[in-house]
């Protein structure tokens, strides 16, 4: 188990204006994604790039985003989700009047970067490979658990399942493992408790979060009195292979 606490980590600048936490990846242990938690500052513009290895997916958790994807550009903003597919040029932009914060996501553990050239880009509006918040609702995943899934096979997605699960108070996912692949867990809001092999009481933050290897018995449930936000990450297709247990 790796838990990466987020007030324990240190920051990067991946670009001028830019500041990443890394939340899974090679460096905490992780050996099947890499998780990043990303701050742009208001009028920062990313380069353009692609990566030659992986696919990427970007959760626009607050701010006004401005991306750009192979030729063209479109706007997001707060509970959007873009992908980029492997080998696509894409980037981004803080076009609003505050630090954005995004998520990035990444089914490898070595995501490789190349910088490109700009090319001419078209104003559009956001296409398939776009999960948008106002366009779809959530659904009950389990009594009080709702959940979003933001990007899959029906996004054009080649190798990650990304979903957002809200969890009122006293709710609980069942516990379960995946036979043949890690899962990481990130708190996006609130204060949850995470389950881990024998250990049923494993605190996850605002911020923090939790890889599970392969095979291992592991869940969340939310015994606080306000509702906490988590994203699950699986490096692979939905529906990720599970089996459930106590």
């Amino acid at each position: 188990m790796t838990i990466v606490r987020r007030a324990d980590q240190q920051e990067s600048s991946p670009m001028q204006g830019g500041r990443l936490l890394t939340m899974a990846g090679s460096l905490t242990g992780a050996t099947m994604a890499t998780v990043g938690d990303l701050t742009v500052q208001p009028g920062v513009r990313s380069a353009y790039h692609l990566h030659p290895n992986t696919e990427e997916s970007i959760f626009v958790v607050d701010g006004e985003i401005e991306f750009r994807l192979a030729n063209s550009k479109f706007r997001a903003s707060s509970g959007d989700c873009v992908l980029a597919p492997k080998g696509t040029g894409h980037g981004l932009e803080n076009i609003g009047q505050s630090p954005a914060r995004l998520i990035t996501i990444y089914p490898t553990a070595n995501p490789e970067r190349e910088v490109l050239s700009d090319v001419i880009y078209d104003d559009v509006d956001p296409g398939p490979g776009v999960f948008v918040r106002g366009n779809v609702a959530p659904y009950e995943f389990s009594p009080g658990v709702s959940r979003y899934d933001m990007v899959g096979d029906f996004l054009g997605s080649s190798s990650t399942y990304l979903s957002e699960l809200t969890f009122q108070p006293g709710s609980v996912a069942p516990n379960h493992y995946h036979p043949s692949h890690e899962e990481s867990m990130f708190c996006l809001e609130g204060n949850l408790m995470a389950v881990y092999a024998d250990d049923d009481r494993v605190p996850l933050a605002t911020g923090d979060c939790f890889t599970c290897e392969v095979g291992i018995r592991h869940g969340i449930y939310n015994e606080s009195d306000s509702p906490g936000k988590l994203l699950a990450i699986h490096p692979v297709l939905n529906p990720p292979p599970r089996v459930d247990v106590d």
